[in-house]
């Protein structure tokens, strides 16, 4: 692959997606607001629960509670939970309010780092090459690799690659141990003194893999000082051992300690005021100043003279009382953050690291990948799925598009297939890792997983454990909807492809509520479903019908994350158009229209849940539709 080339077209495809997103705001729809305390003047915070990290880039959010609007603006956005700064107190609890935004934020500068990566292409050329051009290249180890007993061969593999390779690209189905690893993989780049920078898409993903190095280097007796390690950004895992990581934690003691420094300064300068005070007291009542004065302000004089005078003094104590963010960053060995970060904080402009290590990489846009690639000065480790979700975009620019949802792992192999993947990973060994034992799912529904999606690979090393509540001592059921004459519906006066299965709701809801009724906690449910339409509509029914903690979202909301207990709605049905029910197909489910990224899709709303999966499907269309499809012959493996 041509780098300049690759260069100008993510500067171009950013371009039209900024163009797209100005055009199409970001909505949410929250629930149950609560009142946390008034802001400035007249101005009042709201809390809610909230899914979509992305609305703490919001400049300025347009709210709609009822038929009122107000403008408001994000205060902060900490595990799942935003807080709305109103201009003015609208009650002690909001029941619902409607959001829109504009996103583009973090496209911006991000764009303005891929543009400074054309200023100084001849340097960050020869990074960009070593990621979508890797070769054997090792580079000599220092010291022993070291690691626990629990580590698998595929994973011990993957560690003892990442110490030598300059790019190695880790493919890990869920539940395979790919955090666990990773942790491992950034414990030996440390305890062999070398500088790293850890990223992930969510703030979520960059906690677990922070907790995953300190475990692995906690095992593996590895000293390093806490405060060579931080967490920049915002942390969302309520976790004791996070809060002394954060950043801004730590430029706040580095502020106090400085202080502290300073401390004898101060003290001089208010003895010395204090003295002169005294002194003038003296005078006022007509009296001289006693020896004892005369002689603590002479020995505090001589002191401030020694030091090179009052304003030196002053001067020195500015310096000592300021900490600069940028020089703290610096001298850590190990930071974690998130992708966006890297691209959007002036504090990582030219700082370089021994090694990048990428989590969740197959999600990863290439334009965030490059500016994390320009970073790496020896080692790149990108981490991931290429059968799980890759990027999205919004843009209807084709090109732009086409560029944006490529994934680093279909990039670099020229993949149009998982056959094509396997086949770039047998032939590449030397860059490639694949982990073969997933230890989380059932292996009912792993060896269905194993067999559709990983071309029978994958094995399980998890023992068996039967679900409680299962009645068929399998971990998937599926609920065949056809007997109750589903139709499809569309919203009335809505423009875009907004469907509405009245017929799959009542299951759900009915599914939902026996599920509560045996003692099965809502928090520990997820419903998911294809469409985002489809979302708004299924959170407002279970809200009317009293069921409130259930998570609904589509298969991108749950990407990278797990609930006991998964529902899986399909949607579709056959649609009544001039008396006649008309059956289709859609873009998320049809191969011939989707390409890849249907199985991709598949794969994680199947691999979502711990113990449970339940799937909904009006068997009669997909039989018509999709009998001999991707979507039509997994769930024939599940009847």
């Amino acid at each position: 692959m041509n780098i300049e080339e690759l260069i100008r077209q993510a500067k171009s495809a950013l371009e039209s997606e900024i163009e797209t997103v100005r055009e199409k705001p970001s909505t949410e729809i929250l629930f149950s607001g609560e009142l946390v305390n008034s802001g400035v003047g007249e101005t009042a915070d709201y809390s809610f629960e909230c899914h979509q990290p992305s609305i703490r880039f919001a400049e300025e959010i347009k709210a709609t509670i009822k038929d009122e609007v107000w403008m408001v603006h994000p205060v902060s956005f900490e595990d799942k939970t935003v807080v709305l700064r109103f201009p003015e107190k609208v009650g002690l609890s909001i029941d619902k309010v409607d959001l829109e935004w504009e996103n583009d934020f973090v496209l911006k500068r991000t764009l303005s780092e891929i543009e400074n990566l054309l200023d100084r292409k001849e340097e960050a050329s020869k990074r960009l090459e070593r990621l979508f051009n890797p070769e054997e290249e090792v580079i000599p180890s220092n010291g022993e690799i070291i690691q626990d007993e629990k580590r698998n061969e595929a994973q011990s593999d993957a560690i003892q690659k990442a110490m030598k390779c300059r790019s190695l690209f880790i493919w890990g189905p869920p539940g395979t141990g790919k955090t666990d690893t990773l942790g491992y993989i950034i414990a030996n780049y440390l305890a062999q003194g070398k500088k790293v920078l850890f990223a992930s898409n969510t703030n979520r993903a960059v906690d677990v893999g922070l907790l995953s190095s300190l475990h692995a280097l906690d095992e593996i007796e590895i000293d390093i000082n806490p405060n060579k390690i931080t967490r920049f950004g915002d942390a969302v895992l309520d976790h004791d051992t996070l809060d002394s990581y954060q950043f801004s934690v730590q430029i706040e003691k580095a502020i106090q300690n400085r202080k502290e420094e300073a401390g004898e300064w101060v003290d001089l300068l208010s003895r010395r005021e204090q003295a002169l005070k005294a002194v003038e007291k003296r005078f006022k009542n007509g009296k001289q100043p006693t020896p004892n004065q005369e002689l603590e302000l002479k020995l505090i004089e001589q002191k401030m003279k020694n030091a090179g005078g009052i304003e030196e003094l002053e001067t020195k104590i500015e310096e000592l009382t300021q900490v600069s963010e940028r020089k703290e960053l610096w001298r850590k060995q190990l930071i974690a953050t998130t992708l966006a970060k890297v691209c959007t904080s002036d504090l990582f402009h030219d700082l370089e690291f021994d090694a990048v290590v990428v989590d969740e990489g197959s999600m990863a846009n290439l334009p965030y990948l490059m500016v994390l690639a320009s970073h790496a000065k020896w080692h790149m480790v990108v981490v991931g799925d290429p059968m799980q979700l890759p990027p999205i975009a919004l843009t209807s620019d084709r090109d732009s598009r086409d560029f944006l949802e490529q994934d680093i792992f279909t990039t670099v192999s020229g993949a149009d297939s998982s056959e094509d993947l396997f086949i770039w990973h047998d032939e590449n060994p030397e860059f490639t890792s694949f982990f073969d034992t997933q230890y989380r799912l059932e292996s009912s529904l792993a060896d269905i997983i194993s067999t559709v999606f990983y071309e029978g690979r994958l094995k399980t090393g998890k023992l068996e454990e039967a679900s409680l509540n299962s009645l068929s001592g399998r971990a998937f059921h599926l609920v065949d909807t056809s007997k109750y004459k589903p139709v499809l519906e569309q919203k009335s006066g809505e423009r875009g492809f907004k469907p509405v299965n009245i017929v799959h709701q009542s299951v759900i809801e009915r599914l939902v509520s026996n599920m509560e009724g045996r003692g099965i906690f809502m928090e520990q449910v997820g419903v998911i479903v294809p469409f985002r339409s489809a979302v708004y509509d299924l959170r407002n029914r279970l809200y009317d019908a009293g069921i409130r903690n259930v998570e609904v979202g589509t298969i991108h909301t749950f990407q990278g994350r797990e609930k006991d207990y998964i529902i899986f709605d399909t949607v579709m049905s056959g649609e009544e158009q001039r008396g006649r029910t008309r059956h289709y197909s859609v873009r998320p489910f049809d191969e011939e229209k989707n390409g890849l990224s249907v199985p991709r899709l598949l794969n994680v709303a199947f691999s979502r849940s711990r113990k449970e999966l339940v799937v909904i499907a009006d068997m009669s269309h997909i039989n018509k539709i999709y009998g001999n499809k991707f979507l039509g012959r997994l769930l024939k493996r599940m009847v």
